[in-house]
């Protein structure tokens, strides 16, 4: 931000990476956040532009020179001959790249080929050694060992974390980058609401529970732009996959199925936006790159008037969009069984819908097996509401705690204040009752704004 602080708007930038991810994040910043407006980027990175290269223009002389590093086991992709790297235990030049072979170092190196053979791939004579050691040992390095010569400085590769919400996104699966591009659309299209997506931990855990579901039938309540939406939809197609699903795609009458129900017309179109480009694409790097370009000037989210939208995906289940102004009534519905074309009964049902009437949606699923199934589960979100809910357990505050929290906000924040106690106040409620139903099993996590995991006994 500081480097380009003094650069016109309208200068042109190039962007290249290894594989393309990260110049999708970056171009996004550099137009969203700092309003540059001819950023563009090497599709695919230098991984893609090499193997373009490869198949169509062998022949042509690369515009990179020397060795890719790359994610994966090769550690480098040698695309030219050039040596512009330095060996970091003789100093010679090469181009070969290299992890430490002791295990417990594993440090990224550049390292000549003789000094490979000579320090059997580790990057120092200490290392060398106890690479010997645990040989003679007939077993492998074992960590923390405290010896001395191990204690290397690698403060340039330590990652620090500011708390542990932090920490844990740090030490889980990411998900693939289109769910970030999800992220990034609703903070341009629906700015307000930006803080209500799930998120990478959320989201992940979502897809980790829609996928041990037995049927992979999913109910979402409440779709927003469609972050919780497609990471269900991940988890229906593994569920479908473990258990060896060959029938008709997943629909209404059976199989792996997401039924998502909203009832805000634009998150309708921002979410099915983002449905139709995984429906087509998946969630890799090219869906990614789609998703970024919904916000380009050039092109529109387009705006929908149907009542049902249904995508499929990777041709085992598919995920319905339903435009409802009442979700309660919709279940309802379907726990009665009125109506034509009731789906068929779900695994789980995910409630981030209504907050004043989350008892009557638990008691729709619970109070009938036409909705959710036995031994299905209930997700209700936000239900530590920004911990508020410690306040309304502890009892109400007093006029004049009240009024010395409030003595320097102004109106709105008042107004935002006191709604966010009402509404945790509800929650208070809806936790107290339904911990005591024997009908359902509770546990209650604290991941980002809570969540209740409610098991149908």
């Amino acid at each position: 931000k500081e480097k380009l602080k003094d650069t016109p708007k309208d200068q042109p930038i190039m962007t290249y990476c290894t594989g393309g991810i990260r110049c999708v994040k970056v171009g996004a910043y550099l137009t969203q956040e700092l309003g540059f407006k001819n950023v563009s980027r090497l599709a695919g990175g230098i991984i893609a532009y090499d193997r373009t290269l490869n198949e169509k223009a062998a022949e042509e002389e690369p515009l990179f020179k020397g060795t890719n590093y790359v994610f994966d086991g090769r550690v480098g992709r040698q695309i030219t001959n050039d040596a512009l790297g330095e060996c970091v235990t003789c100093g010679s030049n090469t181009n070969l790249l290299s992890n430490c072979a002791n295990d417990n170092c594993h440090k990224r190196m550049v390292q000549c080929q003789s000094c490979r053979s000579s320090f059997i791939g580790t990057c120092s004579d200490a290392c060398k050694q106890r690479v010997l050691i645990a040989r003679k040992k007939g077993g492998a390095i074992e960590e923390n060992t405290g010896s001395a010569e191990l204690q290397k400085d690698t403060n340039e590769n330590v990652m620090t974390y500011r708390n542990l919400d932090d920490y844990s996104e740090g030490h889980s699966t990411p998900p693939p980058s289109f769910f970030h591009e999800i992220e990034l659309n609703t903070r341009a299209f629906l700015p307000s609401g930006s803080h209500m997506v799930s998120g990478a931990s959320q989201g992940k855990l979502l897809t980790q529970l829609a996928s041990m579901t037995r049927e992979g039938r999913i109910l979402e309540l409440g779709t927003f732009t469609g972050y919780a939406t497609a990471s269900f939809l991940e988890g229906a197609v593994n569920a479908g996959d473990i258990t060896g699903y060959d029938g008709p795609m997943g629909s209404r009458e059976g199989g792996p199925f997401v039924m998502t129900i909203e009832r805000d017309s634009r998150a309708i179109d921002i979410a099915a936006a983002h449905l139709e480009v995984m429906s087509r694409l998946g969630t890799g790097e090219e869906a990614a790159e789609e998703a970024c370009a919904l916000r380009s000037e050039s092109t529109k989210v387009p705006e929908l008037d149907a009542d049902s939208i249904v995508f499929p995906y990777k041709n085992i289940a598919s995920c319905e969009i339903v435009r409802a102004t009442d979700a309660l009534a919709n279940i309802e519905q379907m726990a009665f069984g009125d109506g034509q074309n009731i789906p068929a009964p779900f695994d789980l049902v995910f409630v981030d819908a209504d907050k004043t009437r989350l008892l009557d949606y638990v008691e729709a699923c619970v109070g009938s097996d036409r909705v959710l199934k036995k031994g299905g589960l209930i997700i209700v979100d936000n239900v530590l509401w920004k911990g508020l809910v410690l306040e309304s357990a502890g009892g109400a505050m007093t006029k004049e705690d009240i009024d010395e929290s409030e003595k320097n906000m102004d109106n709105t924040e008042v107004k935002k204040s006191r709604r966010a106690r009402k509404l945790a106040g509800k929650m208070h409620i809806f936790n107290s009752a339904i911990v005591k139903d024997d009908r359902v099993e509770v546990v209650v996590l604290p991941i980002r704004d809570g969540l209740s995991i409610i098991r149908k006994r």
